[in-house]
This record gives structure tokens, sequence and C-alpha cells, in this order.
């Protein structure tokens, strides 16, 4: 019997769904990508820990994809499991000004159920289109706040299917980057927020949106930004001044808005976008010395 006829007769709980050969593009913001082996949307952490233990039993590949804001796949896909976190394990528990989120919930619905209940702390998560999980492992941010600043603890799961709490020093967060890879997937964060007046919060958090959609595409299909600022610089302005808005490879291109993203305007490849990102890379580090890293997660690449 091979993995794929193993993990059909896995019984899993009401709510989590099993599809073979999912086209990956359809999980990405970047629309491309070829299948994935087998796909699972997981409803509960006792199916997650189950797919531990077949994972470690099978040696088949797992990748957590989360809400696919922040991810390039391979054209070949990827010969594995992908998994997306919904159902109880996208939880959102309110105490005060203590939260419990999920590690599928929506930066943007975290971010407007928030200012709701006049909680600030999280305005700027309303233009990140990712997943709260993605946001702990990637510490994403914006307009100077991260994700870590508010979290307290995280609680991961184990390749062991065991959960286990980490406190906010423990999850090493740094810039965008965090300890957190080290685990097979995180399930939930408790952070916490301050209390204010609910049409501030909503009116800085609107503005915060507001600036996004100005100086950033919004429209065209793109993973986010595709490199990491740095240190006291920005990835957007060397790459502006190395003239590189509007250059084009294939149907990738970086974007005339903001350098620092690379679009999907025709039906780009996945070697179209790292053909570019490499382009990139070389003609910024010729300019100004600086050779830029990548920010977004490359999943299916030899």
């Amino acid at each position: 019997m091979n993995w794929k006829d193993a993990l059909l007769k896995i019984d899993f709980q009401q709510n989590t769904r099993l599809r073979f050969g999912e086209p990956l593009a359809k999980h990405t913001h970047f629309g491309i990508g070829g299948e994935t082996t087998a796909y699972v949307e997981v409803n509960t952490i006792d199916d997650l820990a189950t797919l531990t233990h077949f994972h470690r039993e099978w040696k088949v590949p797992v990748a957590i994809i989360g809400k696919g804001s922040n991810l390039l796949v391979s054209d070949k896909g990827f010969n594995g499991i992908s998994i997306r976190l919904i159902g109880e394990l996208a939880n959102l528990d309110i105490e005060g000004n203590i939260v419990i989120v999920g590690a599928g919930q929506s930066l943007p619905r975290l971010s407007k159920m928030m200012s709701k209940t006049g909680l600030s702390g999280v305005e700027f998560a309303l233009g990140i289109p990712g997943s709260v999980g993605g946001a702990l492992i990637m510490n994403a941010g914006a307009w100077g706040s991260s994700f870590g600043d508010v979290v307290t603890d995280v609680t991961v799961m184990r390749d062991t299917g065991e959960l286990i709490k980490l406190t906010h020093d423990e999850a090493q967060f740094e810039y965008r980057h965090s300890g957190l890879e080290a685990y097979f997937c995180v399930i939930s964060a408790t952070l916490k927020l301050q209390p204010g007046d609910v049409d501030a919060i909503t009116t800085h958090m609107n503005t915060l949106f507001k600036q996004k959609i100005e100086t950033q595409p919004f429209v065209e299909e793109n993973a986010g930004c595709m490199f990491k600022n740095p240190p006291g610089d920005s990835a957007g302005r060397l790459i502006d001044i190395s003239g590189l808005k509007g250059h084009r490879i294939g149907g990738a291109e970086v974007s005339t808005v903001h350098g620092n993203f690379i679009l999907n305007l025709d039906n780009a490849t996945a070697n179209d976008v790292l053909d570019l990102v490499a382009y990139i890379q070389k003609h910024v580090q010729e300019k100004t010395g600086i050779f830029l890293q990548t920010e977004v997660k490359r999943l299916g690449f030899d």
C-alpha cells in the first residue's frame, strides 16, 4: 500500500476535507504553482495530531500553507501533503484585553474584530492578507509594528502530536523571523492588546489600510513584499534607485507602484519569478553593494 492509499484510510473527524491532485495556484495569492499530491483542510487539533503521526510513519513531506499569501510554489507542484487550518484551529476568543486566536484565523478578520471590540494593537494587520500562523512564523508587520509585539505566548505542535506552550521569549521573534519554524505547526497565540475607543481604533486601522492601497499594488496577484528590508534601509527604495520598477521577465513584473512587489501579470511561472528575483538581486548589489534577502517562502523546489 502506498501513502496515498493509507491517507485515504484515515477516519478524519467531520469537516476535515481531503483532496488529491489539488492545484496550489488556487490557494496562493501569487496564483502560481503546480499540484500538491494531497491537500487537507484540517478542522481539529486531533486530526492535525493524526497527520503528525502519518508524516513520521510514512516519511511524507508536509507543508502548512495557511492563506498562501507569502508563498511561491514550484511549477512542478509539491510532492507531499499541503495543510490549511480551519474550524477550531481558526477560533477567536476574547476575554477583556486578552485574545486567544487560532493559527488558521485570517489577519484582516482579526484586525476588524479587534477594532469593533475596542482593542488596539493589530490595526496594521488589516492590510496583510495572510493567516495568524504565518504572521507568527514570519513575525509579519507593517508601518513600524510587528505581530510578535502583542504576543504573550504561542502554542505549537511537535511532530509527535504533543502540544507545548512557548513564552514570548521562547518564540524568538526577530525582524520578519521567529523560532517557530522548528515545530510541526503553530496552533494558536495569546495576544495582549490595549483597550481603547472603538471609533479611534477603527479610524487608525482604516488610515493604515488606505495608505497601503495607495502605496502598494492591491489588485494584481502577488505574494506581498518579496525582499526583507536591509538594516536602516528599504528594499523598495533600493530597487527603485536601481531603475528596476516595471522590469519584466516572462509574465512576472516588478510593480511600478512599489518596487518590493513582484506581480503575476500574465500567467507568470514560478521560474519567471525566480529569474526576476535573481535579476533584481544582481542589479541592486551592483548599484548599491547590498544583496537583498528574500522574504517570500518557497515550496516544492529542489
